[in-house]
């Protein structure tokens, strides 16, 4: 296997990855929406404590849209750059790691915050639709 193959299933991978978490921001707000204005959710009352999860989906896609103004901002600077000092689109150029970190930590920041979302959804869900425990001693 090639490095370039290995760079391309990378950038594929994070891409799915990327668009998997938004849609999951996107569900969980939606989720807390429906049960927040719906008269009918299944036998889910809503409570507060979906703030938390809301908080988390929407602090994710601050992440997400943060991660893309960022790389959107760095690579067509760098584009820019090298652009004004070479006028050729096909010229080498070496650009530094650390000029992605941002944006990887944003990355693995947005999942982990969706990733705790729905953790408090799921824990939520489930308290609400537990069948209840008998408190008789029989």
């Amino acid at each position: 296997m090639k490095v370039s193959e290995l760079r391309d299933a990378y950038y594929k991978s994070t891409e799915k990855a990327s668009e998997l978490v938004r849609n999951l921001g996107f569900a969980g707000i939606a989720v807390v929406w429906v049960l927040k204005t719906g008269e009918h959710a299944g036998g889910i009352k809503y409570s507060d404590e979906l703030l938390v999860p809301l908080a988390f989906c929407v602090a994710s896609l601050s992440c997400d849209l943060l991660q893309y103004l960022y790389k959107s901002a760095v690579w067509g600077s760098l584009n820019w750059h090298y652009w004004r000092k070479y006028h050729n689109n096909d010229a080498d150029v070496t650009v530094a790691g650390w000029w992605n970190w941002l944006a990887l930590t944003l990355f693995w920041l947005k999942a982990v915050l969706v990733v705790v979302a729905y953790g408090g959804l799921l824990t939520f869900l489930y308290l609400q639709l537990r069948p209840p425990t008998s408190t008789s001693g029989h």
